[in-house]
């Protein structure tokens, strides 16, 4: 709204100062340059000026500090939606967040400050100046009529040429970042194995293959500006030669012929402004498509739970029964992220309330994918999970979230933040007291070692658990999952990175919360599928089979999600 009213205050200021101007130049030609100072109030001309000079600064002014709130709070809400999908385990990679965050918010500049700032002006000022020319010589009037649109046509057509290129510009950009940050993180592995040089060399070529996506936008950028300003400058050259030869043969008056001399650059003035930045604000539209992806949800990684309609009202659907007195069944399911072929298909299988359930197989065989569907990070591709017969696919957001509140679960490579020790166990609930923090970290077998830090559960770890080792983090994460008493457990490989003694430890706690809650644990290790109830096996193979002798409610799999009935299903006192 500002922007607008400021256009027409422009609008207004430089119609005023063109016909001042040419009643005052027609003045001096006419009647000598004494009369040039009567011919119109002199504090009228120096305000006028005053004021187009004000409007100007005022112009770039506010441009700047709106551009600067509106990154600011950009930057707030993605910095926001990456760490909450960190959390989960999805998002973008960290270097094209870097990408944004730093290159991306300041190409936002151009953007800003150039062709949505002058939207308002390409509008305002055009129409203004070609109204008043047209009252003026309605011939002029109608050679700016017919010439402007030509101009916004050129630029849509170079538009639609450069967005392409400069999102394949982009597109490298975040490529040598991402390839960048990997060499950087692995360089000790590189110089152990003197593969430095190498790297150095990818790295090069990435940035030469930048260089030449750059340069190619840019042979485009300048080759349109040129055709650009050649149109703008033909259209006053239409208006202004015959101008000239009507004044010789004195068909016009010449306070009329000057100010329309005068107005004619100002119709065109916007339309070149915007086609000088036209080009520098196509990586800043860029930018925004992909800010707007990260916070629609829909950055590379999995996929997240999309909404399903349904047709039952509010009121009729049934809540979720809770997981640990209810079983928890999958019906059909077929698994994996949207982007590829599924991971498990046609899977059937029971999980009785409150106990525990070993999830095996060979490594890449949908082990991990399942667990996350079943925590509700993806949605299923196919089939059904209930829960004391409610389905907990088809559900609102708020049914969801009450689903989620239920489930902890320790990924793989859990991630701790720069916070304490306490801090990050709390995260499982965040109204625990310290006595409550050192109990679950006693039952995740990582007590010991936190009092012999410097501070003990005060003591701060970095980004990512930098400075605990790979069985140190995972021991906190299951703390911090023990810590929230969940209803349903899920373990992804709890003990690969601990040693014998604290994997017996681990192992007592899992015993211990097990008939408090169901636990669902994917692991390679024998002595964990030793301590659980059930074994359900996911051996590799593409086909689908029934398998022998199980109801179709209890385990309907494949070879590759189960071998035979007796092998599928192993139950233990």
């Amino acid at each position: 709204m500002h922007r607008a009213l400021g256009a027409v205050v422009e609008a207004v200021l430089t119609l005023l100062q063109c016909v001042v101007l040419a009643s005052v130049l027609a003045a001096a030609v006419e009647r000598g340059p004494g009369a040039a100072l009567h011919a119109v109030p002199v504090p009228l001309l120096a305000a006028v000026i005053a004021g187009r000079a004000a409007h100007a600064w005022w112009d770039r002014a506010s441009a700047g500090a709106a551009a600067a709130r509106y990154k600011e709070e950009l930057r707030a809400q993605l910095t926001e939606a990456v760490t909450a999908a960190a959390v989960r385990g999805r998002g973008p990679r960290p270097a094209s967040v870097v990408a944004l965050l730093g290159r991306g918010m300041d190409a936002l500049d151009d953007h800003l400050t150039g062709s949505i700032a002058l939207l308002p002006q390409v509008v305002v000022l055009p129409l203004a100046v070609a109204g008043t020319i047209w009252a003026a010589d309605w011939v002029s009037g109608l050679v700016v009529l017919v010439t402007l649109p030509l101009v916004p046509l050129l630029l849509a057509l170079v538009g639609m040429h450069t967005k392409a290129r400069t999102e394949a510009q982009w597109a490298v950009l975040l490529r040598l970042g991402g390839y960048f940050l990997q060499a950087l993180s692995g360089l000790a592995t590189l110089r152990v194995f003197g593969q430095e040089d190498r790297a150095a060399e990818s790295v090069r070529a990435r940035a030469a293959e930048h260089r030449r996506a750059t340069v190619r936008t840019l042979r485009v950028a300048f080759l349109s500006t040129f055709v650009m300003d050649t149109l703008t400058s033909l259209s006053v050259a239409l208006i202004a030669v015959p101008v000239g030869f009507r004044l010789l043969d004195g068909a016009m008056p010449l306070s009329t012929g000057l100010a329309v001399l005068l107005l004619t650059p100002e119709a065109y003035r916007p339309l070149r402004l915007l086609a000088a930045r036209f080009h520098a604000a196509q990586e800043g539209r860029t930018v925004l498509a992909q800010v707007r992806t990260i916070l629609d949800g829909d950055a590379a990684g999995p996929a997240r739970v999309r909404e399903r309609p349904s047709l039952v009202r509010p009121s009729l659907v049934r809540p979720l029964p809770d997981p640990a007195r209810f079983p928890l069944v999958l019906d059909q399911l077929a698994v994996g992220h949207t982007s590829g072929p599924p991971a498990l298909t046609g899977l059937s299988w029971r999980f009785e309330a409150g106990r525990s359930c070993a999830v095996t197989g060979p490594s890449g065989v949908g082990k991990t994918t399942l667990l996350r569907t079943v925590a509700g990070l993806l949605p299923p591709l196919a089939g059904d999970l209930r829960v004391g017969g409610v389905s907990v696919v088809a559900r609102t957001p708020q049914d969801r979230a009450a689903w989620t509140d239920r489930i902890a679960m320790v990924p793989q490579q859990p991630h701790l933040f720069a916070l304490s020790v306490a801090d990050n166990v709390r995260l499982g609930r965040a109204g625990a007291d310290d006595g409550e923090v050192w109990d679950a970290l006693e039952a995740a077998g990582a007590a010991d070692f936190v009092h012999r830090l410097p501070d003990g559960a005060a003591t701060r770890v970095g980004e990512g658990g930098a400075g605990l080792s790979g069985g140190e983090r995972q021991r906190i994460a299951l703390a911090r999952a023990l810590l929230r008493r969940p209803s349903l457990l899920l373990l992804d490989e709890p003990t690969a990175r601990l040693d014998g003694g604290t994997e017996e430890h681990v192992l007592r706690a899992l015993a211990a919360v097990a008939g408090r809650a169901t636990l669902l644990v994917a692991t390679h290790r024998p002595a964990v599928v030793e301590h659980t109830d059930t074994v359900l096996r996911l051996p590799a193979g593409p086909a689908v089979l029934p398998v022998p002798g199980a109801a179709p409610s209890m385990a309907v799999a494949a070879p590759s999600m189960a071998v035979a009935a007796p092998a599928l299903k192993e139950s233990r006192p």
